[in-house]
């Protein structure tokens, strides 16, 4: 997508966040300055002290040419989630610890939006996951994810025994404690930590990290953009949870599957023209290179 001057700009906020009220006062002074027409989602139209002007974000996403998001990443991938499909651009101001999807910092809100309101930003065009969940062989509910789709184990320590097949094709079964689906935006989150591999956020693959296999032979798998892998649980001993972005649970019974593939929709984040994502990863990860 082409970077353009947005007219119509949607505020979305995580009320929680101490510097959530200042910075979206500081953010509301400059777009009525900047002439932008501005669309205020529930939680930030609250802190504004105008809760008669809310709208939803689905709403906002069928009229905004740029959605701003006060928070961190979490609040990010609640507003993918509930913009249910909008192509509106997302710009995260990070309100917290630096972030992977939050490009801009609260201190930089002015003079980064300033350049965004003159048009001078990039556009991050992001995979996502469709997912299916299936029960009897009938859909019994779908989700897009940003980050990650999640099988795992509820508060008992018990394992789980999950068969896994990519394009119809028998993978393997798992035996371990959950398996994550991740996108290459969702590579530094759960699956990293799980041992998964970083990719850079713009590449087209879907991540298949099993938790803690009770195999050392059980690795990541990378499939291909267009892959559908379906996994299928035929052992759990105690409660069993799908869990999409960390936004949302389902429960999961034996003989269940999941489908997962990539979404016909992309979500587009807004970075600043010198935004550098390997910055980013090498102070997240505390990459200091060779002391020799």
């Amino acid at each position: 997508m082409k970077p353009r001057i947005p007219k119509i700009v949607g505020v979305a906020a995580h009320a929680g966040k101490p510097e959530s009220r200042d910075r979206l006062f500081e953010l509301l002074a400059l777009l009525k300055e900047s002439k932008v027409n501005v669309l205020l989602e529930h939680e930030a139209a609250t802190l504004a002290t105008m809760p008669g002007s809310a709208c939803t974000l689905k709403d906002i996403g069928k009229q905004a040419d740029l959605i701003i998001v006060l928070g961190g990443d979490g609040t990010i991938l609640r507003v993918a989630r509930e913009l249910e499909g909008s192509a509106a651009p997302l710009l995260g101001v990070n309100l917290g610890n630096l972030g992977f999807l939050t490009s801009v910092r609260g201190e930089e809100l002015t003079s980064a939006l300033r350049k965004v309101l003159r048009g001078e930003y990039q556009i991050s065009e992001r995979q996502a996951l469709q997912t299916t969940l299936l029960r009897g062989g009938k859909r019994k509910d779908a989700h897009r994810a940003l980050n990650d789709v999640v099988i795992s184990r509820g508060a008992f320590s018990r394992i789980v025994r999950l068969r896994l097949s990519v394009d119809g094709e028998l993978l393997t079964e798992y035996v371990c404690d959950g398996m994550i689906f991740a996108t290459a935006t969702g590579s530094t989150a759960y699956s990293l930590s799980a041992g998964g591999p970083i990719m850079v956020p713009t590449a087209r693959a879907l991540i298949i990290t099993p938790i803690c296999p009770h195999a050392l032979s059980n690795r990541s798998v990378i499939a291909g953009e267009n892959s559908v892998v379906r996994c299928q649980v035929i052992g759990a001993a105690g409660e069993l949870l799908l869990t999409v972005d960390g936004q949302v649970q389902l429960r999961m019974e034996v003989g269940d599957e999941v489908e997962v593939r990539q979404s016909s929709r992309t979500i587009q984040l807004v970075t600043p023209k010198n935004h550098s994502y390997f910055e980013v990863l090498r102070k997240k990860l505390k990459w200091s290179g060779a002391n020799v």
